[in-house]
């Protein structure tokens, strides 16, 4: 028999036991629907917790603190141990911070420092050319010389500022406003007011003063304004990152000592790319530093996803292993009806192959229509779970987010191409695994005992 013959009957047969094909099929659609949304849920979760992660901050980014070596020796963070970091395989570049604990610093600008900042500024040393091989972004301006009067400030520095002859209340420029809609999510494109005064352009009057009331001031020049990223520091908001020889200068002026050996309060080393993070962290805790990144906690949330995702797999794989009984349950009863079709297919010479590879082909066209009827049903109740996890109602910006995703959009359910392939191919497997057994024993039927068959 040819393939298009066998293929023929194949759709004969199953039209001809209507009701039996619908209930097997759903039986497989059920259990193919229940896999993919399961699995797709968990690899949601995943992507979820991918976006909360590069929202928190750089995954290539490893924050160094100080530590005690095996011999019980104490690790300092100074000039030695960037040295030692730099030779380490993977690494990109190291960035220093030193911060000036023991004083409170306010910030003043306009005629007769009008405007100022007394709350709270986060002051931070760093070593300012390697800002942009960290990874900070400048969205305006450039980096601040290396031990020069000069500032790299958070990209909201200039609203920090309050004019000092305004009341309390009407005496800040509100920027928030603008960056935030009514239900707290961040606008796109926001179009900030006008802060007080020109950050580029205006001369920042630096105080510092210590805990005996001593105090120092400097006057710097902003050289550029990096975009706000938390996981780098507050001061990408609203603080400042000056030089560190330019800080320990200050700090000199107000002591009256002369510059120490330096030892920083914390280090950021940024390995070459996500994959050489756990090698190049590995090596930095071995020499006895204490490190963090947010790598490893990727890791270890990556690690309880896929647990999930085997998991709610599993459940769904229950579904089709019961279809998949139903498949052989249906077969079997298709045989004890078709007994006498069976006799008489021998008797006209059919080849055993060919009545094998029927039966098969039926359970395999069973799984196939499951399969996919489960594919499409799985995106419509994916995308529901999606519009209603966003909760922006039925508008046409929803309904795309809830498909293709978006910026800050977290996806309950997510599934991509190969989760379909996957499911549609798999029950196919079932349906000929299924058939397999009913299939075998058609062709032990003896062919002039099928034709006496009632």
């Amino acid at each position: 028999m040819r393939f298009s013959d066998i293929w023929h009957m194949c759709v004969e047969n199953l039209k001809r036991r209507k009701g039996r094909t619908f209930l097997t099929v759903l039986g497989v659609f059920i259990g193919c629907c229940s896999i993919i949304v399961m699995v797709s849920i968990g690899i949601g979760m995943t992507e979820s917790q991918n976006q909360m992660l590069e929202n928190m901050g750089d995954l290539t980014i490893i924050e160094v603190s100080q530590g005690t070596s095996q011999d019980g020796k104490t690790m300092n963070l100074d000039d030695d141990a960037i040295k030692s970091f730099s030779q380490i395989e993977g690494v990109q570049a190291i960035l220093p911070k030193y911060e000036a604990y023991d004083y409170t610093v306010g910030a003043y600008a306009g005629a007769n420092q009008r405007y100022a900042n007394t709350d709270w500024l986060p002051l931070i040393g760093v070593d300012t050319e390697a800002l942009e091989s960290m990874g900070y972004e400048f969205v305006e301006g450039e980096t601040a010389g290396k031990g020069k009067d000069e500032a790299v400030a958070g990209q909201f520095f200039a609203y920090a500022f309050k004019d000092t002859l305004l009341p309390d209340g009407r005496n800040t420029v509100d920027y928030w406003s603008a960056k935030y809609d009514e239900q707290g999510r961040e606008i796109k494109d926001p179009v900030y007011p006008d802060p007080y005064f020109n950050l580029m352009n205006a001369p920042i009057t630096l105080k510092f003063t210590d805990s005996n009331q001593n105090s120092y001031e400097r006057e710097i020049q902003i050289t550029g304004r990096v975009k706000e990223d938390y996981g780098k520091g507050y001061e990408t908001s609203q603080g400042l990152m000056i030089s560190i020889d330019t800080l320990k200068d200050i700090i000199s002026k107000i002591t009256g000592l002369p510059p120490g050996k330096t030892e920083y309060t914390s280090m950021s080393v940024k390995a070459t790319d996500i994959n050489t993070v756990g090698d190049v962290e590995s090596e930095i805790k071995a020499m006895g530093y204490n490190t963090y990144s947010m790598a490893s906690m990727r890791e270890e949330m990556q690690k309880s996803a896929r647990q999930m995702q085997l998991m709610l797999g599993g459940l769904g794989a229950i579904s089709l292993f019961v279809a998949a009984i139903g498949i052989t349950n249906t077969m079997i009863m298709s045989i004890s009806e078709r007994t006498k079709e069976i006799g008489i297919m021998k008797s006209l010479g059919c080849y055993v192959r060919d009545i094998r590879a029927l039966f098969l082909m039926e359970a395999g066209t069973i799984g196939l229509l499951g399969g996919i009827v489960g594919s499409v049903f799985s995106f419509l109740i994916s995308w529901g779970i999606n519009i209603v996890s966003i909760g922006m109602g039925f508008t046409k910006e929803a309904l795309l987010q809830a498909i293709f995703g978006g910026e800050g959009v977290s996806r309950i359910s997510v599934i991509p191409v190969w989760l379909v392939a996957f499911a549609i191919v798999f029950s196919i497997f079932i349906g000929l695994a299924s058939g397999y057994y009913p299939a075998n024993k058609a062709v032990k039927i003896s062919a002039l005992e099928a034709i006496k068959s009632e």
